[in-house]
């Protein structure tokens, strides 16, 4: 099997964030998706060694920033490469609260969802939201995976679904 087909699918580039006992906190992520228009749905694939999946499990909510092609790209850096258990992810990056939850504000857009179900996978739990709240924060173009690695060069962390290591 050549995993590298993989890379050939289409994702974005977001931050899901929720609280830590009342600290803002995410992980970037790259496996999110609508589900349903009505109702709202949302699915985002989290890693389970993401602290980040410990707080919206106990949280019950998440939301989803939108990066956009314009958006700091150390804003990845800063929420992939890193424990939200050890380091204020949010120090340094602009932040609002949409829908009581913490958002990127430098994200073209936003989703604010309520966990409905989950569902288990060797690696990785999928949230599955009802929508409560979306927005589109500034005109931008949401931000491609393959826009990261082609044009910023951005490389994946390990706990990224999609994370291929270097040949």
């Amino acid at each position: 099997m050549n995993k590298n087909a993989f890379r050939n699918m289409s994702y974005g580039v977001y931050v899901v964030t929720t609280w830590d006992n009342g600290r803002a906190t995410g992980c970037t992520a790259n496996s999110a998706m609508q589900i349903t228009s009505d109702p709202a749905t949302i699915a985002v694939s989290i890693n389970h060694d993401n602290y980040t999946n410990k707080c919206i499990a106990e949280s019950g909510r998440f939301a989803l920033s939108i990066l956009g092609e314009n958006s700091d790209p150390g804003i990845i850096g800063a929420f992939g490469f890193f424990s939200g258990k050890d380091k204020d992810k949010f120090e340094g990056i602009g932040q609002t609260i949409k829908g009581c939850m913490p958002v990127v504000a430098d994200a073209c857009a936003y989703v604010v969802c309520e966990v409905i179900d989950k569902m288990e996978t060797s690696s990785h739990t999928v949230f599955l939201g009802k929508v409560v709240d979306a927005d589109v924060l500034q005109p931008d173009t949401p931000m491609t995976y393959a826009y990261y690695h082609n044009v910023i060069k951005g490389k994946s962390p390990k706990n990224a679904p999609t994370y291929l290591a270097e040949e």
